[in-house]
């Protein structure tokens, strides 16, 4: 069979090598699919999920589902002052959903395309999170005295997209 002049031909595919970052998520793709990236994702949905609850608890004036007794007492956590974002009334949940949701975004755009700024940033933003989160815990434990569930499943999501941020380093 003849093909027209000027039809575009397919470029054939080489054994053995991995698809490049650049060619999507095509068949070939789908079996070496980044986990760690995908990891990013299911993690930065998860964060997102929990800090928009507790931004809704926050603005609706709710009480969150959550033990309040004892060390673990999320309602003394959440209406400290290191709730809020310093010297304002938004609450540092808040600023979870928008880290959260710019975490998904880097870990979208590593299944597709992965340019190679994304990694180093990505490690950089878990990395600034990973440091104010630490900051938070020890304002949770040292200062007020009482930690949070919800804040501590975050702070753990966090360590874990550090760490899946990290282990893309390589």
């Amino acid at each position: 069979m003849s093909r027209p002049a000027g039809a575009q031909t397919e470029a054939p595919q080489r054994r053995g090598r991995a698809p490049a970052p650049s060619e999507g998520l095509g068949p070939e793709r789908g079996r070496n699919l980044d986990r760690a990236a995908l990891g990013l994702v299911g993690a930065g949905v998860l964060s997102a999920l929990i800090s928009a609850y507790l931004t809704v608890t926050h603005y609706a004036g709710g009480t969150l589902a959550c033990v309040n007794a004892g060390f673990v007492d999320c309602d003394a956590v959440t209406t400290s002052s290191y709730s809020l974002v310093p010297f304002t009334e938004i609450p540092i949940a808040l600023v979870g959903v928008l880290w959260s949701a710019a975490s998904v975004a880097g870990g979208v755009l590593a299944l597709r395309s992965d340019p190679a700024w994304l990694r180093p940033a990505h490690l950089a933003w878990a990395g600034a999170a990973l440091a104010f989160a630490l900051y938070l815990i020890n304002a949770e434990i040292a200062v007020i005295g009482r930690i949070c569930e919800w804040c501590t499943a975050l702070h753990v999501l966090i360590a874990a997209t550090f760490f899946l941020a990290l282990s893309r380093m390589r």
